[in-house]
């Protein structure tokens, strides 16, 4: 996924540069290039949870234009190892707010953020274990259930594996899209 945000502000191009360097940095983000920046990794951001780990790479054009600078900022999300929630995309949207605002004015709330992302990062996890507490509970009937069957050895824990895991991976994300 790829969203471009283009703007003016009213000084000069290094000026500019150095206010995006330093936003980017205070967010989380490494410069990997002059005017590129990325953070996160998959395996990060499956492990944490966090919005903020997820893999995205930014990459801003700055052009002089008289006595302003035009400024192209790109972002480009590579494979997440989650489906974005409404509260992931709401810090990403108060990131680029905080974004235009800092190119602005030079100020933003960085802690507004900060709250955004745990909020987000503990929707997930509670989504996360609510699953497989209920999938613990289930599994008990279920295997009753599947030695009721007299199902042959190697087909039945396969089978309880594929009803849980399915059964998880459905839960989770209903909790995680329940508001």
């Amino acid at each position: 996924m790829r969203f471009r945000w283009s703007g003016a502000v009213d000084y000069d191009a290094d000026t500019a540069a150095e206010r995006l360097n330093a936003y980017f940095r205070a967010i989380g983000y490494a410069e990997r290039a002059p005017a590129r920046w990325a953070r996160g990794s998959f395996w990060r951001a499956l492990a944490t949870l966090s919005p903020r780990q997820m893999p995205i790479v930014v990459e801003a054009k700055l052009q002089p234009w008289g006595a302003q600078t035009l400024v192209d900022v790109t972002y480009e999300f590579a494979r997440a190892p989650r489906t974005l929630t409404e509260q992931d995309a709401d810090l990403i949207v108060a990131e680029l707010r905080g974004l235009v605002e800092y190119l602005q004015h030079g100020v933003v709330d960085f802690e507004a953020m900060i709250r955004l992302e745990r909020a987000a990062a503990r929707k997930v996890r509670h989504a996360l274990l609510n699953a497989l507490g209920i999938v613990i509970l289930l599994s008990i009937p279920l295997a009753v259930l599947l030695s009721w069957l007299s199902l042959p050895s190697p087909l039945a824990p396969v089978l309880g594996g594929a009803v849980g895991g399915l059964l998880t991976s459905y839960l989770f994300w209903w909790f995680v899209r329940k508001r």
